[in-house]
């Protein structure tokens, strides 16, 4: 099952990068590119987090890992999705605490060591309407889920989970980043953790019982990328 969105320059992204470019160099004929004909190549040009993406520690804290020594090991997990969408319906600010986790495991057991948190919100469902993942009211302050401290420290201090993700744009609540405050992502990637940002299609997911997969290309020293992600669902 895809878990990724496609991307061009129209999709949602920070406010802090410009959109993607491309660039046709090459085209199939009887087209021309703006370097010749005969088959077709694109320039890209785009923020390394841009669609879903992997960010790794260096994104945010200095001596962290970068993509290129994140092992083949770590991109294999066991998919833990904790479903916290009748919440978000009640209220746009909620965010994932540990009451949710326990109540989680209850159902499945302990989440497993190593394993990759999802937080299921149903945001993607909003996707790709900018102002509907935004979700501003009329003085511009977003709403949008995020995630509590306690509950990150939860599944990565005493869990031992290896990476997290989510379905908006952030880490932390829309509240929280419209004020500035982007704390509980540096806490994750201060773990030297890493997280995917922009999931999609968890819906179709089992609560338990999926593996992860997310891969990206490896830049040398690279901080952050584009994504392909799936699960392979039993």
């Amino acid at each position: 099952m895809d878990l990724t969105h496609a991307f061009d320059a129209s999709i949602p992204h920070s406010p802090f990068f410009e959109p993607e470019t491309r660039t046709v160099l090459y085209d199939h004929a009887p087209a021309r590119g703006s370097m010749g004909q005969g088959f077709l190549a694109h320039r890209y040009s785009f923020v390394g987090q841009w669609g879903t993406h992997v960010d790794p520690g260096a994104h945010f804290v200095a001596g962290r890992r970068f993509l290129d020594e994140i092992p083949v090991s770590e991109m294999i997990l066991p998919l833990v999705v904790i479903d916290i969408r009748e919440q978000v319906i009640a209220n746009a600010d909620y965010r994932l605490s540990t009451d949710d986790i326990l109540r989680w495991e209850a159902r499945n057991g302990p989440i497993p060591r190593g394993a990759f948190v999802a937080k299921h919100s149903g945001w993607a469902s909003r996707w790709p309407d900018r102002e509907k993942m935004s979700n501003r009211d009329p003085e511009g302050v977003a709403h949008f889920p995020g995630w509590t401290l306690e509950a990150l420290r939860c599944i990565f201090e005493e869990r031992g989970a290896t990476a997290c993700g989510h379905e908006t744009l952030d880490t932390d609540g829309g509240l929280a980043i419209s004020r500035g405050d982007g704390s509980l992502e540096r806490y994750v990637l201060d773990q030297d953790r890493w997280q995917i940002e922009l999931l999609a299609n968890l819906d179709a997911m089992p609560e338990a019982g999926a593996l992860i997969v997310a891969t990206w290309p490896k830049p040398k020293r690279g901080s952050g990328f584009p994504a392909r992600v799936f699960a392979i669902v039993p």
